[in-house]
């Protein structure tokens, strides 16, 4: 390799590691938006610390690194050390705004009342697989557009859960009684809802309530079922949802907020669909 190919590569790669940089700022700085918004100092000390880390400057400056590797180990240290402030303070401050929904409507929010709530929901859409809900994830972004019809995805993300696995275990007896010469079988809706969501939050956070339908097929010696998962997405007021845990802490997001950002039209809800297919011979079915 000779020293313009070295070059070149060396620009290539610097390019790259800007690109990714620039697009973790981006992520970074609408997190520092948000935690402006929310009041919370923590918040507001750990983005800035980590908006340091990343940001796409000074990359051949060795001391600017150094500064770098030193800011990142004190954003590991502040989260192992306090990962429970940032829940306390986003608690306080959602905690608030649903009691000034309930006790004085919707009206009440004020502009910067609903930015904060605004981007609150964005927060939660942009760092969904970050912790642990893409799904839901998703369905909070799509929240923000208007919607026209059902909005499908493909997934079969809820296997995850334990219940909507028994409603298939059911539809598998029911199966073994039907005939194979037939091209197909309509299997009954099932609905489900979930009250404690503690060993079930992925499914949970994004189907809950949900309607399950199937459509079976003889293939083989076994059954095939075309599974339909249908859900209405939006926020309801006197409801609350748990999004995650910190120690003995826990992040219970009242949809009050939400809500009220529904009936000023800043959020749109609308109908989601997971579609999958699972043979009834599939291991994860065994529970």
């Amino acid at each position: 390799m000779n020293i313009t190919d070295r070059v070149f590569i060396r620009k290539l790669g610097r390019l790259i590691l800007m690109l990714i940089l620039g697009i973790i700022s981006l992520f970074l700085l609408l997190f520092l938006f948000w935690s402006v918004c929310i009041g919370g100092l923590f918040l507001i000390i750990f983005s800035v610390i980590m908006l340091t880390v990343f940001l796409p400057i000074k990359l051949n400056n060795q001391q600017f690194t150094i500064v770098r590797i030193i800011f990142g180990i004190a954003a590991v240290a502040m989260i192992l050390m306090f990962a429970d402030l940032p829940i306390v303070e986003i608690q306080k401050r959602f905690n608030e705004l649903d009691s000034r929904v309930a006790s004085r409507g919707p009206a009440t929010l004020t502009f910067s009342n609903k930015l904060c709530v605004y981007n609150t929901n964005l927060i939660i859409s942009f760092y969904g697989r970050l912790l642990g809900f893409p799904e839901y994830g998703k369905q909070s972004l799509r929240l923000c557009v208007n919607n026209r019809g059902a909005r499908t995805w493909d997934s079969e993300f809820p296997l995850k859960s334990p219940k909507v696995v028994g409603v298939i275990n059911n539809w598998s007896v029911l199966l073994k009684r039907k005939r194979r010469d037939i091209t197909h079988v309509i299997l009954p809706a099932r609905t489900i809802s979930w009250q404690n969501t503690q060993n079930d939050r992925r499914v949970a956070l994004a189907l809950n309530p949900v309607t399950i339908e199937a459509k079976a097929s003889p293939v083989g010696g076994r059954w095939r079922m075309d599974c339909r998962a249908t859900t209405r997405v939006k926020y309801r007021s006197g409801t609350e949802r748990i999004l995650l845990t910190a120690g003995d802490k826990k992040l219970i997001l009242p949809e009050g907020p939400f809500w009220a950002l529904q009936q000023a039209g800043w959020l749109k809800p609308y109908t989601a669909v997971w579609e999958w297919s699972v043979f009834s011979d599939d291991k994860r079915l065994i529970q």
